[in-house]
């Protein structure tokens, strides 16, 4: 499965996946220079590079300042063009918590298209599903929080800590944050609606 790699310019402490051959590497705004900092090969540079210099860089896309749109959505956006629906973000948390924001909600309206995005951090995972989910143990337990979003989902939750059987999980409920894996396999049943995954290790 070919996958896009944005690095966003919030907080970056580091990139934790394998970049294959038919991957894209895209990076918005200050993100380019987190990349070359960290020797990622990078396929095109995206933004306004207003918070950083504007790279010399053979595929630049520059963008007006004055626009309705973030440079990681703009990024999101040349990802699609490309024919990429599935994206990984990094640097699209911490830094202004307006970005952040921002971030996680463009994580629902792109999932409503049928595009999958995830932020990735250190020890951090973020993503919306809109059907069923299952996770394979990998060996180590972290916390899971499970959030409503877009209205009331109805959801059963069968191997983490903590579970639960059709529950109605409406938007202003805070029932699902800090569940815990148990060192085996866990699955989220959606019957309806949307759901934020929050992935943390117990360091964080």
């Amino acid at each position: 499965m070919k996958r896009c790699f944005i690095i966003a310019g919030g907080d970056f402490d580091g990139f934790f996946d394998e970049i294959c051959e038919n991957d894209l590497v895209i990076t918005a705004d200050k993100g380019f220079r987190f990349a070359e900092k960290e020797n990622i090969r990078i396929d095109y540079a995206i933004g306004d590079f207003d918070s950083t210099d504007r790279p010399d860089f053979k595929n630049i896309i520059a963008l007006n300042p004055i626009k309705d749109f973030t440079d990681t959505v703009a990024a999101i956006r040349l990802a699609m063009e490309k024919g990429y629906k599935d994206i990984v973000i990094y640097g699209g948390l911490g830094g202004r918590e307006s970005h952040t924001i921002s971030n996680i909600k463009t994580l629902l309206h792109y999932k409503k298209k049928g595009v999958n995005i995830s932020l990735k951090a250190r020890g951090k995972e973020i993503f919306v599903i809109d059907s069923d989910f299952s996770y394979k143990f990998k060996g180590h337990d972290f916390y899971v929080s499970i959030f409503a979003l877009d209205g009331e989902a109805i959801l059963s939750i069968d191997g983490l800590a903590y579970e639960l059987d059709c529950y109605k999980m409406s938007l202003d409920d805070s029932l699902g944050v800090s569940n815990q894996t148990k060192g085996s396999d866990f699955k989220i049943s959606l019957e309806t609606g949307y759901l934020l995954i929050i992935f943390e290790d117990f360091s964080i």
